[in-house]
């Protein structure tokens, strides 16, 4: 790849029933046993480090910028780490629900820090935004990553999300959030629902409500709005 990245140190992080169940029941069986490979993974490189909303303006469209300028060796990287611990990556909602799974079952914290997630499992969601994220752009074109400034009060202020949305125009999404407080849910609840990656990706495509819930019950089966 020819993009080059600067050392980095880590960083501590802080945040504020699925379809074809005999097959993942056996997935999450392998999967509670298995170890993470992380060989090989560099971390998802910061620019200028900081929570977006308390950078300045010039900061945070800086690192927006940053983020599209190394979102296609990102792809890669997480494709070359799922592979490594045997998930082929690609746009479909079965990935997705093995990805949740795999992050469920062996998602820990930072060593020495039970506060924080392990930063490894923060920068695969990072890299993770940026693959689903464009993955809905292949799925509606008319979709775009831009600079969010709209509202102060949500968590995507000042950061890179979707817009363009026909369905509700004033649409917009980013998903590492989300999943990223789902990494803490799984810490202290190992056994809760390992249904947000497909939920979070169905929530974000530009379909009629009616079809989303359609879409969730064909993926999810019956409960897939009340996951435990």
């Amino acid at each position: 790849m020819g993009f080059s990245q600067k050392p980095h140190h880590r960083q501590k992080w802080s945040h504020s029933q699925p379809k074809k169940a005999a097959v993942r029941q056996q997935y999450s069986m392998e999967a509670k046993v298995m170890s993470v490979d992380w060989s090989g993974y560099p971390l998802f490189p910061i620019l200028i480090v900081g929570r977006a909303a308390e950078l300045s303006r010039q900061e945070a469209r800086a690192n927006f910028k940053h983020e599209l300028s190394i979102k296609e060796e990102r792809k890669q990287i997480l494709a070359e780490l799922t592979a490594r611990n045997g998930i082929i990556l690609e746009d479909t909602y079965e990935c997705y629900a093995k990805l949740n799974l795999w992050f469920r079952d062996n998602i820990s914290p930072e060593p020495g820090d039970e506060k924080n997630l392990l930063v490894e499992w923060v920068s695969f969601v990072r890299d993770l935004n940026l693959f689903m994220g464009d993955s809905l752009i292949a799925r509606y074109p008319w979709l775009r990553w831009t600079f969010y400034t709209t509202s102060k009060k949500s968590r995507n202020y000042q950061k890179g999300v979707l817009k363009g949305y026909k369905t509700v125009p004033t649409m917009s999404f980013r998903f590492d959030g989300t999943l990223i407080s789902w990494g803490y849910v799984y810490l202290s609840e190992p056994e809760a629902s390992p249904t947000v990656f497909v939920r979070q990706f169905a929530y974000a495509e530009d379909i009629p409500a009616e079809q989303r819930e359609g879409l969730l019950l064909k993926q999810l089966g019956p409960g897939w709005d009340r996951p435990a």
